[in-house]
């Protein structure tokens, strides 16, 4: 095998085995997650907090997999494996100014609940920590008063999951939802500078001539749950060939504007491997595809158990279009009054 060839497969490799691994979690026990979707090159991961029952966290993150149990303040397990040999109520001194760490340790390094004190003998964080890193759970604290700023969900070190913030004179500021150190916003406009993705998004807008790299290959929402409106702006998405909306239960309107998934250089031919899935949404009531030319070059159009849909528009009325004119069959099924 030749080197460049290493230097792609081995980090392939790493994030297929740890994908796999991230689905096993989430089908045991699950209560709520909170997942960023990253691409590396052709490659999908998801990274985030699971919160399972009664009281135990997961941080899935490619350089570790760690799960606490909360309540006990115990550490369980480090990429599956039972952590051994951790030594409890430990005093470690982190630098020559007097900042230290008191609780777990092994190897020499925080490892697991704790707290951690800065250079003047103040409180700055209690909770799970592995190395430098806070992680899983804990709190941060004011220097100044030793009040709690943010109580909650931790994951790389940021806000992540449920957490409060808290002022300077312990008011509440925030009780919520957080991902990567911000509020949580549940409706995401995409662009060429924002491709922020995650699983409680409710509103997705994608903005004109946005997500044309060749890595995306196929559009998969089953792991935003929540989304209630899909919003796709025009001459988008060239290079997906798999669309799958199956299973979400919360969506009710699907827009996609004019010349998208369909290829950038207008040879829109049939194409065996360009597929589309509308499925097992039941609160979906609207499709529709404006303008000319949006899967132009799909084979496949399946559109089955939508209970609730009401109005498929696909094109003008009066205009000649395009859309899914490959398609080899569409067989439409709905026990609603009004289809149009």
């Amino acid at each position: 095998m030749e080197k460049n060839e290493e230097e792609v497969l081995i980090p392939l490799a790493k994030i297929l085995k740890y994908q796999e691994y991230c689905e096993w979690i989430l089908k045991k026990d699950v209560k709520d997650a909170y997942l960023v979707l990253h691409k590396n090159g052709l490659c999908w991961y998801e990274e985030g907090l699971v919160e399972k029952i009664p009281s135990i966290v997961v941080e899935l993150c490619l350089n570790a997999v760690i799960e606490v149990d909360i309540a006990s303040h115990k550490l369980l397990r480090v990429n599956g494996e039972e952590v051994k040999d951790i030594k409890s109520n430990q005093v470690l001194d982190l630098s020559d100014d007097g900042e230290r760490w008191e609780g777990d340790v092994l190897n020499n390094q925080p490892y697991g609940w704790g707290v951690l004190y800065d250079s003047e003998n103040r409180r700055v964080y209690e909770g799970f920590r592995i190395g430098d890193a806070n992680v899983c759970y804990g709190r941060s604290y004011y220097p100044e008063n030793q009040k709690v700023e943010y109580e909650g969900g931790i994951c790389g070190g940021m806000r992540w999951g449920r957490g409060i913030q808290y002022d300077r004179t312990g008011n509440t500021v925030f009780d919520g939802e957080w991902m990567k150190n911000e509020q949580l916003s549940k409706r995401v406009v995409v662009n060429e500078e924002n491709q922020f993705l995650h699983n409680h998004i409710e509103e997705l807008i994608v903005s004109n001539g946005c997500c044309n790299g060749r890595e995306w290959t196929a559009l998969d929402l089953s792991l935003m749950s929540s989304l209630r409106l899909l919003e796709v702006g025009e001459e988008c998405f060239a290079h997906v060939e798999e669309v799958k909306l199956i299973g979400l239960s919360q969506l009710e309107r699907v827009v996609i504007g004019e010349n998208s998934f369909t290829k950038e250089n207008g040879d829109w031919g049939y194409d065996p491997n360009r597929h589309f899935y509308l499925k097992n949404c039941e609160r979906l009531r609207e499709l529709k595809i404006d303008g000319d030319d949006s899967f132009s070059d799909y084979s496949v159009c399946e559109i089955e158990n939508v209970p609730s849909l009401e109005v498929i528009e696909m094109g003008g009325l009066y205009e000649e279009s395009f859309i899914f004119y490959h398609a080899s069959e569409l067989e439409l099924k709905s026990d609603c009054e009004r289809v149009k």
